[in-house]
């Protein structure tokens, strides 16, 4: 370094000492003391174990073990399917109706033109249009003067005949004590008496021709010929009417009680001739169009006397009161005909009836709560009811919503047991972010407190398998319990019985969550109410098993008192 030219050097500096060092600003020391505690945080984030959405743990939704690997449950990495939410119903012992529905067609019993029997002019109308009317009553009125005066000029001739035959009888007497006397010749009396009976035929001419003038005056008055309702007016009053008009004056229409004209089957009519021919009464109900609705009720009244050719069926009337004039003539309606009802049958919902290749099945749900494909032989469908002949008992449980997900052996839960599911598989809440920065640097969690952790986070996919499936026990025990209940021979009541004390023992089991000693009481509070509801023989045969299961290592219900 060469020395400082002395002409250069401010006047009193020393001319060798070196100029003051640049400080660095503030700012960027707190900038990278910033970065460090950001830094700091990250690495002890991820070093640190917390809930991970399942990739951790045994509790994880991919089941047992770590990032979705097998489990008891079975997420989606899972050996066994999760169980699945079904609607059950009871099969039930109960009265199935074997009907027939045809489309029908209301018919009057009378529907009467109203025509005038004379010629005249229609003086008045005495009804209203769709007035109700009965038999006789006076509906209109014809110009009478004409047939009263023909009517009297009858009477006056009859009168005239009459008394011409007075007095030929009156002879005819005279002539016969005359002859008696042999005062006149018998012929003068036969012939009197065969003027007699010439005017007793005149009389009875003109007779009959006063009682034609008085019906014609009858005539005039137009009446009601059967008791009904009474259509639209076809001829209005001041017309000239006559016999030969083809609309008449008025429609009256017998409505109460109504027919109903149908068809049937030629294959069910040997079927409802037997029931007729039995004495039985078959039952039948008028319904709407749409088959919603009850219009009427009334009975078969007969089935005609031949079959139809072209279309395969045979007629049928049915005869329904119709008070209220639900039934119009000429309606369509569809007949429910009642022909026969079986008794005591096993009835299942007609959806829980299913059809495969090898035939009906339907799935039943055993006291495990797994799904048993079980086939059936279907006897009479009637609507929403289903006769079983084969294959199910009284007391079982069908599935009747979500078969369509199920297979043979199944877990599946019943919307009872949801709610408790849904709690004992609830997640645990996340803790945020600086409640995790303050444990960060306070309490941290002990190896055992995670493992409980995680224990408890793995109880809901375990007990959707085994709790969730029904299982008293869960798991093995479960199954062992199902097998043990099935060697007891139950009958469809005891099943019956039972399946509502082991579905509250479930949700109690649920409820506990992880709690073994809570389960365990839980089991052990439903074995009296069972063992109440065997036989003695059963019961012995149910200790004998549990001792066996308690022998075994079971971890069933017996092994829980």
């Amino acid at each position: 370094m060469s020395a400082p030219q002395s002409g250069s050097t401010p006047p009193g500096a020393h001319p060798y000492r070196a100029p003051p060092p640049r400080k660095r600003p503030a700012w960027r020391s707190a900038l990278w003391a910033g970065a460090a505690i950001v830094v700091f945080i990250g690495v002890a984030w991820l070093a640190t174990p917390h809930d991970g959405g399942g990739q951790s743990g045994p509790g994880g939704p991919g089941g047992a073990g770590s990032r979705g690997g097998r489990g008891a449950a079975g997420g989606p990495g899972g050996g066994r399917r999760p169980p699945t939410v079904v609607g059950v119903a009871t099969a039930q012992k109960g009265d199935i109706p074997i009907e027939l529905t045809e489309l029908g067609t209301v018919t009057p019993l009378a529907s009467v033109t109203v025509t005038p029997r004379i010629a005249g002019n229609l003086m008045r109308v005495d009804f209203k249009e769709g007035q109700m009317v009965k038999a006789g009553q006076l509906l209109a009125l014809i110009d009478d003067r004409p047939y009263v005066a023909a009517l009297t000029q009858a009477e006056g001739q009859l009168m005239k005949d009459q008394a011409a035959l007075a007095n030929a009888r009156l002879d005819l007497t005279r002539y016969t004590t005359l002859a008696k006397q042999d005062s006149i010749a018998q012929q003068q009396v036969d012939t009197q008496s065969a003027l007699v009976k010439q005017d007793e035929g005149v009389v009875k001419t003109d007779q009959a021709a006063v009682a034609s003038a008085r019906l014609n005056v009858e005539y005039c008055h137009i009446t009601s010929p059967v008791s009904g309702r009474v259509g639209l007016r076809q001829v209005d009053p001041g017309n000239y009417v006559t016999s030969s008009a083809t609309n008449g004056i008025v429609i009256v229409t017998e409505i109460d009680p109504m027919d109903v004209v149908f068809t049937l089957p030629e294959d069910s009519a040997p079927q409802v001739m037997a029931r007729m021919r039995s004495g039985a009464t078959l039952a039948a109900t008028a319904l709407d169009r749409a088959g919603a609705q009850t219009v009427a009720q009334g009975q078969l009244l007969t089935l005609d006397n031949q079959i139809d050719t072209s279309t395969g069926t045979v007629k049928a009337k049915a005869r329904f009161a119709n008070g209220t004039g639900a039934l119009y003539p000429n309606q369509f309606v569809n007949i429910r005909l009642l022909v026969d009802t079986i008794h005591d049958a096993i009835v299942v919902p007609t959806q829980a009836v299913r059809h495969g290749s090898q035939g009906d099945y339907v799935y039943t749900v055993d006291l495990d709560q797994n799904a048993k494909m079980t086939p059936v032989k279907v006897g009479q469908i009637n609507g929403e009811k289903t006769q079983i002949l084969s294959g199910v008992q009284a007391g079982d449980e069908v599935v009747t919503d979500g078969g369509d997900r199920l297979r043979d052996g199944a877990p599946v839960i019943l919307p009872a047991d949801v709610p408790a599911m849904q709690k004992a598989n609830k997640p645990p809440e996340k803790q945020g972010f600086w409640a995790w920065l303050t444990g960060l640097f306070g309490h941290k969690p002990a190896a055992g407190e995670q493992a409980a952790a995680g224990s408890g986070r793995s109880s809901g996919a375990g007990q959707a398998a085994s709790s969730g499936a029904g299982a008293p026990g869960g798991g093995r025990g479960g199954a062992r319990f199902q097998a043990m209940m099935d060697q007891l021979d139950l009958t469809p009541d005891q099943k019956e019985k039972i399946r509502p004390i082991l579905s509250d023992m479930r949700q109690k089991a649920m409820a506990a969550g992880p709690d073994p000693e809570a389960r365990r009481a839980a089991m052990k509070e439903a074995m009296p109410k069972i063992e109440a509801i065997l036989t003695p023989e059963q019961k012995t045969k149910f200790e004998a098993l549990r001792a066996q299961m308690r022998g075994g290592g079971g971890q069933g219900a017996g092994a829980q008192q």
